[in-house]
């Protein structure tokens, strides 16, 4: 239907009444009385319901929008948890097994009922905010959330045009319509922050925390509804703003072309989401109630090739568009290029072909910015937190549609102006009357100042029929006029100024319309030689247009898929379970300290990756990080490779190389004793003990590890694995060697040798024996039986030689009378050595 009333506009003074005194008399002083005074009651209450309504209809979507969350939450998560008889606290502060303290029920009845008010707050600019503390250990924060529910915000205005559209009168002046519109605006104003005041989300008083109330109002939320309000009321019939300025209907006519492309593809967009949703991937379906429009914003600013980002979150922030995504997105640019023409097609329409201007190259990329800016907010949320204790922690960062974005919708605005000029005048004509019309409902028609007479748009008016219509007028376009009329009934009749734009007749010279009496002879035939041009024209551009969506789309999918970082974790990985790891480092950059990334230790390992899979792949610009999953012993495995971009050749063929390997680390710690031993690992030396431990980076896998030693020890062999069951650690303790018990052996029995080479009893200090104590002068010793030996090396390196049977040694000596004694004795050896310098020692 048409946004140009059938009803010419009356003038906004008031109609004196029958009583009322003459013109001359003296006007009440007060203008603003005569204005309140001006509007019906009808119109008052119009405006107080349109607010009210609105909020409440916000309300019913934010409630019935958290109802399908949590249903979708508990469907996704049923059979994970469970409510049984021993869940609840039977302890002294129970107050029963099924009945709930009052502070718990009253704050489970502030979300039930706060929840969505607070929606309803956010939907209108506001920011939900809240603050706690916990004294106890001193720690206070603050945090805020800015998001708009799109879906909340469109109720909100939906149901404020639709009661303001069908209910206000229409004779309004510009004066009366500021004032209903704002009193709309206040209505839902004092709803919106009364409602998310009263209706703040309390929490329960705990041990030692304490937490305010949550709520959503605050100056944006204020000034927000109240715009939201007023907007809604003033643009509901747009065409009562253009009555007494051509321009202005017009622009508004071109902002109506352009939020309905935009509208209709936020809306089949989030369609296809929600059945991709419930079908493909019922995971998302737990956030899809509330954040299906933002969703579909932001697919949209995505297909207009403008971009999503995060920004003031350190390392996280960066943009991403339709180039750096895979490659169903560039299905949705395909939707807005052929939406675009559509909406160049309808703005033609709308114009009807009417006199272009130079100032349309303005208006309508203007119309398509102010559009994008809409997304741009509706498509952002902010963030922002500040804890305070020990430690002061504050930040601030965004999310969502990138600020570029509205240049890049400025942009289409100019690319539909240029459909609208040339390309609709070729197409329109061979569309089907009926298809013209319904466009022509769909975004109305502008209004055209009449042109003055004589100037070739129709007969001139008979004499004493009236006077002409001014040529400034604006001239609405909705009416019907008869074909067959001889002239138009308005040019006899000036009270017929509202008659469409197509019955005044084209001047001589002017475009000839798309809609009307005149339209079926504005049109000659096309020649053969002209449509054999259009046709090939028509096929031209379309074989265009294929050809580069085809490509961007190719694209798109080379670069994801087989140029992207993706394809080079698979074939990273790949060589990684292949043994091949001189490809694995050709495609990384390895760091070093990983000796055990070498070729030779990796194909000496056992239980390498199997069944490898990359999930999913987050880019960040030039840097990328891939979930890899695969099977190790039997087992589900999983870790992280990092890469970066290290160049691009032929503007889409991206070189990635791998930063961070899929390795983890490997440590083996030893004893002093072993200090300095080499580590081969798979038969290559990858490194010695230093202060006592050996550490590097190594593959997913099993691997054998042999730490060396000294001629008197050795570390031995131990089996270490990475990635699997095992914590890649391994500790060695010294083992003795065969040379160390021989030349243990030897260094005691050389010790007992000279121990019975010692003649005097003084001197027999560390010997297995001692005596005889009676002897006077000189004693001969003589070992007749060595005692067996046996030696034991300690982990810490220390030797300790014990004997299994006694030996006995026999000594020839004088006593004290003189008299000549033989005699025997037994003996054990008990001695403790070391490893000094590669030498064994006695500790003492």
């Amino acid at each position: 239907m048409s946004d140009i009333p059938s009803v010419p506009p009356s003038d906004p003074s008031p109609t004196p009444s029958p009583g009322a005194s003459s013109p001359g008399a003296q006007r009440e002083p007060d203008p603003f009385g005569r204005l309140l005074r001006s509007v019906s009651g009808r119109d008052w209450l119009v405006a107080v319901t349109a607010g009210a309504s609105a909020w409440v209809a916000a309300y019913v979507v934010a409630a019935l929008s958290l109802l399908l969350t949590v249903v979708a939450v508990g469907v996704s998560g049923s059979g994970s948890a469970s409510l049984g008889p021993g869940s609840l606290d039977d302890g002294p502060g129970a107050v029963g097994s099924a009945t709930p303290d009052l502070q718990s029920l009253l704050s489970g009845i502030s979300v039930l009922l706060g929840a969505p008010a607070q929606l309803v707050a956010l939907a209108d600019l506001g920011r939900l905010h809240g603050s706690g503390s916990v004294p106890l250990i001193g720690v206070a924060g603050a945090a805020s959330l800015g998001v708009v529910p799109a879906l909340v915000l469109a109720a909100q205005v939906v149901l404020a045009v639709v009661l303001t559209r069908r209910l206000r009168s229409r004779a309004l002046a510009l004066p009366q319509l500021l004032l209903t519109s704002a009193v709309t605006g206040l209505v839902l104003t004092a709803f919106t922050s009364l409602a998310a005041l009263a209706l703040a989300i309390r929490f329960p008083r705990g041990t030692g925390a304490t937490i305010s109330a949550v709520h959503a109002v605050g100056v944006g939320s204020v000034l927000g509804a109240f715009v939201v309000g007023a907007l809604a009321a003033l643009l509901a019939r747009p065409s009562m703003l253009g009555r007494s300025s051509v321009w202005t209907a017009r622009a508004l006519g071109t902002l109506r072309v352009a939020v309905t492309q935009v509208g209709m593809l936020v809306v089949l967009v989030a369609v296809v989401v929600t059945v991709v949703a419930l079908v493909a991937q019922p995971s998302w379906g737990a956030a899809l109630p509330l954040l299906v429009g933002n969703v579909g914003l932001a697919v949209v600013s995505l297909g207009f090739l403008g971009g999503l980002g995060v920004s003031g979150f350190g390392n996280a922030s960066g943009t991403v568009s339709v180039f750096d995504a895979s490659g169903w997105l560039w299905l949705v640019v395909l939707l807005v290029v052929l939406t675009a023409v559509a909406a160049g097609l309808a703005l033609a329409v709308r114009r009807n072909d009417r006199a272009r201007t130079t100032l349309d190259w303005v208006v309508s990329p203007a119309a398509w910015l102010l559009v994008g800016l809409v997304v741009f907010v509706l498509g952002t949320a902010v963030v922002s937190y500040d804890v305070s204790g020990a430690r002061a922690v504050s930040g601030a960062g965004s999310v969502g549609v990138a600020p570029w974005t509205p240049v890049v919708f400025a942009l289409w605005g100019a690319a539909i102006e240029v459909v609208a000029r040339y390309l609709a005048p070729l197409l329109l004509p061979r569309l089907g009357g009926r298809v013209l019309l319904v466009t022509a409902r769909l975004v109305g028609s502008d209004p055209r100042p009449v042109p003055a007479w004589g100037a070739g748009v129709g007969p001139a008016p008979a004499a004493g029929a009236g006077a002409a219509v001014p040529s400034g007028s604006a001239v609405p376009s909705d009416a019907a006029v008869p074909s067959d009329a001889a002239a138009p009934a308005w040019a006899a009749a000036p009270d017929r100024a509202d008659a469409p734009s197509w019955v005044q007749g084209a001047a001589v010279g002017a475009p000839a319309p798309f809609i009307g009496a005149d339209a079926a002879s504005a049109v000659p035939p096309m020649s053969p030689r002209t449509k054999r041009v259009l046709v090939r024209s028509l096929v031209a551009a379309g074989a265009v247009v294929v050809v580069v969506v085809a490509g961007a789309v190719t694209t798109g999918l080379l670069r994801s898929n087989v140029w992207g970082p993706a394809p080079t974790v698979r074939s990273y990985v790949d060589a990684i379970a292949a043994g091949d790891a001189a490809t694995a480092e050709r495609m990384s950059e390895l760091p070093d300290d990983a000796p055990m990334l070498a070729g030779p230790v990796l194909r000496s390992a056992e239980d390498r990756p199997r069944n490898v899979r990359v999930g999913r792949v987050t880019t960040t610009g030039d840097q990328a990080l891939a979930v890899v999953s695969y099977t190790q012993g039997g087992k589900n495995r999983s870790g992280q490779v990092e890469l970066r971009r290290t160049g691009t050749s032929w503007l889409v063929k991206d070189e990635w190389r791998v930063t961070t390997p899929l390795a983890e680390s490997v440590s083996v710690s030893a004893v002093p004793t072993l200090e300095g031993a080499p580590v081969t690992v798979g038969g290559k030396r990858v490194g010695t003990i230093r202060d006592g431990a050996f550490r590097s980076l190594a593959y997913p896998g099993s691997y054998t590890v042999e730490v060396g030693g000294s001629e008197y020890f050795t570390g031995g062999t131990k089996t270490v694995s990475v990635g699997a069951s095992g914590s890649g650690y391994a500790t060695f303790t010294a083992t003795p060697t065969k040379k160390l018990t021989k030349d243990a052996q030897a260094f005691v029995s050389d010790a007992i040798s000279a121990c019975a080479a010692k003649t005097s009893v003084d001197a027999l200090r560390g010997c297995p024996w001692y005596g005889p104590y009676d002897a006077e002068g000189a004693v001969k010793y003589q070992v007749t039986k060595q005692p067996e030996l046996r030696v034991v090396g300690s982990g810490s390196g220390s030797v300790q030689v014990t004997s299994t049977s006694d030996g006995v040694v026999a000594y020839d000596y004088t006593t004290y009378s003189g008299e000549r004694t033989h005699g025997e004795d037994t003996f054990d050896v008990y001695e403790y050595l070391k490893v000094e310098d590669g030498e064994l020692v006695s500790p003492y």
